[in-house]
Formats: structure tokens, sequence, C-alpha cells
């Protein structure tokens, strides 16, 4: 079967309750975190996965009375879906249209370009119309939450985390119609994708990930033969990617399964790579009426999304490979932190974060310690910046930044705070060794609830502001983040001597 004879070859009505094997369980080595790009990224972004957001997008979705793909319904559920993808700060973002056997819908997709020109592509994908058992009933009340308005909510929440991020390869967020129907919308899509040339790197699918089996797992759904048996090992490789990263990075119990009934199938018959993520059967409300939101697990769904994101990003992440790295600067969150990664204590008292209050060119002794800070006056602040690598970093490479906020206003990085000064770290720090940089000077204007945080960084050692420039709790940073140390102060006014 080729999809560019779709019109007279379509596939069959999807059933996932009719697996061509079944799904076999496995475990996947929970890996120590080495604590150096890309796991601490990845390690920072799976946990800004928001339960919420993806509970609101089912419940949006999940509102239309049916998403039918012959319902005028539809057509304003693709609207919501365009508009989430231009709200997050997507320009390219489209409603291709397809026809078939006298219908008309649109896939809508969102494009992320990468950073090269005219490299490969991924395709992350999921459908977003629904069905009651009945399949010719474009009327009845068909919900679709879990099937699958978690697809979709999975996909949209993935395309707003990684808003900010340079990736490699270019990206489309692909919400499918007509998948009920035979995957007429992916069909047509596939086809139009290859008859223009278009490099297919990877295609990953979602298709109801909102309602966990008994024992919890996901299921990541491999290519085993089908239309082109040439493209399995790639696909088992990427799905052992997945499988990874649902160990590393969740508590999720792995199975592995093949690829069936969804819209990765018009794309595996072009030769293209696909796996995709699945709940695996049992869901009593398939295809029903009573497949609402109430009946999905949101904390399963947000971590089959981590497990997602993890693999899009370990595919796909625009930095340079530290994994390898023999400099590993860090920053210590109290005086037994070695800078191992997570944090076993990070907190706002970093012992190589600190202020004096005169200036060591006048004759202060740094080393004596922390001071409370005064205001109006001029601080001085100093960071002290650990090698634990395994080579000497050579002076003039690094560098340190500065910041403090007003803990009073709120803490998130980096909206809330303002910078202090950037200095570069002129001299050479041995392995094992450590470096004193500072001063920087800093002027307080309030009194009680200022954080200052100060972030090193190398070309072979980002911190990870240096690649994600959205949002950050700074609690979630220091932790996950070595490069990174924070210290609160309380400045207080000066004294009637100045």
């Amino acid at each position: 079967m080729r999809p560019d004879t779709f019109e007279g070859q379509p596939f069959a009505v999807p059933d996932k309750r009719r697996p061509p094997s079944p799904a076999a369980r496995v475990e996947p080595v929970k890996r120590k975190w080495t604590g150096t790009l890309p796991d601490k990224f990845i390690a920072t972004l799976v946990e800004l996965v928001s339960v919420e957001a993806l509970r609101n997008t089912v419940e949006a979705l999940a509102a239309f009375h049916t998403r039918h793909t012959f319902s005028p319904h539809l057509g304003e559920a693709a609207a919501r879906i365009s508009d989430q993808f231009t709200t997050v700060g997507y320009t390219d973002v489209v409603r291709r249209p397809w026809s078939h056997a006298g219908h008309s819908a649109d896939n809508v997709v969102c494009t992320k370009p990468g950073t090269g020109s005219g490299g490969p592509v991924i395709i992350v994908c999921a459908h977003y119309d629904s069905r009651m058992e009945d399949l010719g009933n474009a009327t009845a009340r068909a919900p679709g939450a879990d099937d699958n308005a978690s697809g979709v909510a999975a996909v949209l929440e993935i395309a707003r985390l990684l808003a900010p991020v340079a990736l490699s390869a270019t990206v489309r967020f692909v919400a499918f119609s007509g998948e009920e129907q035979g995957l007429w919308g992916s069909t047509a899509y596939a086809a139009e994708l290859h008859a223009a040339g278009a490099d297919i790197y990877r295609v990953i699918n979602l298709d109801m990930i909102g309602r966990p089996p008994e024992d919890g797992s996901v299921t990541v759904e491999r290519d085993e033969g089908n239309a082109v048996p040439g493209n399995d090992a790639a696909s088992k490789a990427l799905g052992a990617v997945m499988a990874q990263a649902a160990a590393s990075y969740t508590a999720l119990p792995v199975k592995l399964g093949p690829i069936y009934a969804s819209d990765y199938m018009p794309f595996e018959a072009h030769s293209d790579v696909t796996v995709g993520a699945y709940e695996g059967e049992g869901n009593p409300h398939y295809h029903r009426t009573s497949d609402k939101p109430a009946t999905l697990d949101y904390g399963y769904l947000a971590a089959v999304t981590r497990t997602v994101l993890a693999t899009l990003l370990a595919e796909a992440l625009d930095v340079a490979d530290e994994a390898s790295s023999a400099v590993d600067l860090y920053i210590r969150d109290s005086q037994a932190d070695t800078g191992s990664q997570p944090s076993s204590s990070p907190n706002g008292a970093s012992p190589d974060l600190w202020v004096r209050n005169n200036d060591i060119r006048d004759g202060d002794d740094p080393e004596l310690g922390h001071q409370t800070p005064v205001n109006g006056i001029p601080n001085y602040v100093y960071v002290r910046v650990h090698n634990r690598g395994t080579i000497a970093l050579g002076g003039g490479v690094a560098q340190v930044r500065t910041y403090r906020c007003d803990a009073g206003d709120g803490v998130g990085w980096p909206t809330r705070f303002q910078p202090i000064g950037t200095l570069v770290i002129d001299q050479a720090i041995p392995a094992g060794g450590s470096m004193r940089v500072g001063p920087f000077e800093w002027t307080p204007h309030i009194v009680d609830h200022d954080r200052l945080l100060a972030i090193a960084s190398a070309p072979s050692d980002h911190s990870v502001p240096d690649v994600y420039t959205g949002e950050l709790d700074t609690d979630l940073l220091v932790r996950f983040d070595n490069n990174v140390g924070r210290r609160d102060v309380a400045p207080q006014p000066a004294g009637p001597e100045g």
C-alpha cells in the first residue's frame, strides 16, 4: 500500500483495542544522572510540564459536543488548537486542508524551525477528532478526552515549553483530523511532505496517553515489520531512547509494543522512522460518551508528556554534548556540597556567594566571610567557583554573572532579576581547585527580602540559563544546575555614621 494512492487504498478504520502483538514489560536502566548537559537541561525542562495546562486543554477540547470529522465543531476545535500555538509565540501556524471521498477537513501544523537550514524534520503529532461507537454518527456527544484530547494536550504542552529552546532539527507539531475514519489527515499530510522532498527524520505519535493501565505503565510503540521493514532498526533505537527517558525522568514502568492503528502508519509506509507513546489496552470508555475529562489521570498524562519531551530533547537539543567534558564548574549550595546534581542541599545560603561592606581595594579581606548588606552605599559581592573536572580550565574562557531581585515581589528567573555585573575568570582553575571571583559592586535599595544569584559558565560547561531563556523557578534552577548559586540576604539601613 502506498499513501500516494490514498484515494484508492485508504488505511483501515483504526482500532486500538486489537494490537497485532501484546506489549512486553522491560526494565530500562535507572541511570545515575551525570549532571552535565544535556542531562541537567532535560531534567530541568521536564519539571516544567504543567498538570494544570494539560487538564485545561483536555477540558477545552472535550467541551465541544463532538469533534467528529464530519461535524462543524471540528473546525472550531482546529481554531482553538491553532490559537494555542500562536499564544505561546509561534508564527508559522497553518491549517492544512485535505479531502477524501467527498469530505474535507484541516490538519493543524505548527512549525518550529531548526538552527540549520534545510535540515531534518521531526514530527510530533496527535489526532484531534473524536467519535462514538457508531463511526457514522457525526452528531452524538463524543467528548474524546482520552481519545485523543490527551495526546493533543501533550503536543501543545511540549510546544509551549520548547518555544524558547534552540533545536538542531525543525520540529512540526501536528494535530490531525480524519484519524478515526482511516488515518485520512495523516495519510494526506505524509504524501504531501514526501512529494515536496521533505527530510522526515523522526515521527513521534501520541494517541491515548491519559488513562493508565493497572500497572501504571506506558507502552513505547516501535516499528516491527509493516510496509517497510528496513526502518525497523532505527525505530527500535528511538524506542530505546524513549524507554530510557521514562526511566530517567519519570517513575513510569515501561512496556514495548508495536506501532498500529494510528497516525504514524502512513509515515512508516514512506520509510520514515516512527514511534508512539500509548497507555495500553483497557480503557472502558473507548469511543463512548463516557470518555470525559474526569476519567483521566493527569499526573500520568504529565509523566508521559515528560517522557516524550525528554525524548525529543535527546534527539534535537542544539548544544554541544558535554557528557564527555573534562571541565565541570560548580558553586556550592552548602559546605558539604561537592557539585553533584541534582543538589542534595539546594537553599539560599551558598557559602560561595557572599557580600562585603567594604572594597578589597581599600584593604578589606573578602575571606573574612559574609556581611549583612547595607542600603544606599556600595557593597561588594564575591563568588567562589570550583572545578570538579579532570583538567584545568584556562583563564579567559569562563565567566561569572551576578544578579539580584526583590524576593518580596517574586523570584522567577529571569523576569524578576536585574544584573549586578559580569566578570571573566582571567586565571586558570585547576582540576579539583577553585577561584574567587569579584568584587561585583552592588548598591542595595530595599530593606529585607533580596535574593542574589550567581551563574558560572564556560564554552564546555553551559548553565541552564545559557540554553533555556524561558521562565524558571530559582529553587528548581539551583537544585538542578550546579553552575548556579543563591544567597538570600536582608539589607539593612545605614547607621547614623553611614
